[in-house]
């Protein structure tokens, strides 16, 4: 029995021992295999450039559609049966020309209504004028200032008059050159400009004389007035006199009421005409005779010779764009220059982008409404890190390959603007290694070596 378990003993002695072995042989095997692999790691070879912050010169490029720079849509603004139709489709037209008209017989009965009440009015108004004159006549000899107010009246006329001279003087002295070219380069003096200045000069001082004898007679008038206002004769033609001023007030009120009936009965038969507000050409004419007319519906839709491309931009592109900026547009391998006409405040509702016209320097460029065109508009040098567009990849987000420590890394970038194959972006600093060559058979982590470019 013990002979057994000895022999036993010695049988799983020497298995374990091949186990052991075995274990040894596996592990030296596995250290062996990750040393050759770790001397086999494969070394991508790709070029790379240093990123360093440059200024370029920005040119922002975009598609549009060529357009008429205003399109007008004309409207009557009253209701009515059109009664004529005077344009048609593509039809040129300067501005007052009539486009359409509707039945004028009301609005023309309204006019001469209001003119036979306007003339009654003006009657009215001429027999309250005169005897107002009549009443401040007799008002004034009830006074006894009947000569002082001859006297105010003739300073008054006078002051008037040397009132003109002065202005016409003064006209003439500031179109009258102080000198005049001579030989030999030396300014001569104008005597015909002194001259002026000193006619100009006197009458001045005449006319400040003329003021002063206009506020004496004024004074002395009022003063006559004042003194013999107290006599009965006197009230008795003030009373007169007020009620006349009341009568010719009321009488000119009633005028002035008549004259604005006139004129908007005027206005409305003008209205009846619908005229062309510019020059331009007819796009669209919906008006029929026969038809109803009304202030919502345009009758005719004009469209101006100028032409415009319009196209909209990102609210980052439109910080950048401002009126007058130089353009250039290309439709159908004709180039034109121009520049911004306007660039809206607001943007589109629902595409979010603002709208820029840019017009063209061109008087007639012969192009079709609707034609797409592409403009590239200079916004001077942007400084930054600009690298080439070729070096960007995208997996979701912008993206490029630095090198660190002999391995290549991503790093993601935020495109800020492009100009032709450079963008400049940020996310990366100057003095990154950029790998310009053999980006698609590296990842993160890979080992390069690389050259400079």
């Amino acid at each position: 029995m013990k002979q057994f378990l000895h022999n036993k003993k010695k049988v799983a002695v020497a298995a374990l021992a091949v186990v052991l072995a075995a274990l040894l042989a596996v592990m030296g095997f596995r250290k062996s295999a990750q040393k050759d692999e770790k001397e086999e790691e494969k070394v991508y070879p790709v070029a790379v450039m240093e990123a360093g912050e440059t200024g370029s010169d920005v040119s922002l490029s975009y598609t549009g559609l060529v357009q008429p720079a205003e399109l007008t849509q004309c409207t009557f603004e009253t209701i009515g049966t059109i009664e004529a139709v005077y344009v048609k489709k593509g039809d040129q037209v300067k501005a007052g020309d009539p486009l359409a008209a509707i039945e004028d017989d009301d609005a023309a009965d309204q006019l001469s209504s209001a003119q036979r009440q306007a003339e009654y009015a003006e009657k009215n108004l001429t027999r309250a004028g005169e005897s107002y004159d009549d009443a401040q006549a007799d008002y004034l000899r009830a006074c006894g200032a009947e000569q002082e107010r001859e006297d105010l009246q003739d300073a008054t006329q006078r002051y008037n008059e040397q009132e003109q001279r002065v202005l016409s003087l003064k006209a003439q002295l500031d179109a009258t050159p102080q000198y005049r070219s001579a030989t030999g380069g030396v300014p001569e003096i104008n005597t015909e400009y002194y001259s002026l200045q000193l006619q100009y000069e006197s009458a001045q001082n005449t006319l400040e004389l003329y003021r002063q004898n206009v506020d004496s007679a004024q004074e002395a008038y009022d003063n006559k007035v004042k003194e013999g206002a107290s006599s009965d004769d006197a009230k008795l033609q003030k009373e007169r006199f007020d009620a006349a001023a009341d009568n010719l007030d009321a009488a000119q009120e009633s005028y002035d009421s008549a004259a604005d009936r006139v004129q908007s009965a005027q206005n409305a038969l003008d209205q009846c005409v619908l005229r062309a507000r510019s020059d331009g050409y007819v796009v669209d004419v919906s008006a029929e005779e026969g038809s109803v007319s009304t202030p919502i519906m345009p009758a005719v839709v004009l469209a101006s010779n100028e032409v415009v491309v319009n196209f909209g931009v990102s609210q980052s592109d439109v910080l950048s764009l401002a009126a007058g900026m130089p353009a250039s547009i290309t439709v159908e391998q004709q180039t034109f220059t121009g520049a911004i006409r306007d660039v809206d405040v607001l943007p589109d509702e629902s595409t979010r982008t603002y709208a820029v016209n840019v017009s063209l320097d061109t008087a007639d460029p012969d192009l079709y409404l609707g034609e797409l065109a592409s403009v590239s508009i200079h916004i001077g040098e942007r400084m930054g890190i600009w690298l080439p567009i070729s070096v960007i990849l995208n997996d979701g987000r912008d993206y490029v390959y630095i090198v660190e420590d002999g391995r290549a890394k991503r790093q993601y970038v935020t495109i800020e603007e492009v100009s032709d194959d450079q963008v400049r972006v940020t996310g990366t600093q100057a003095g990154t290694l950029i790998i310009t060559e053999g980006m698609k058979l590296i990842r993160t982590g890979s080992a390069v070596s690389y050259e400079r470019q």
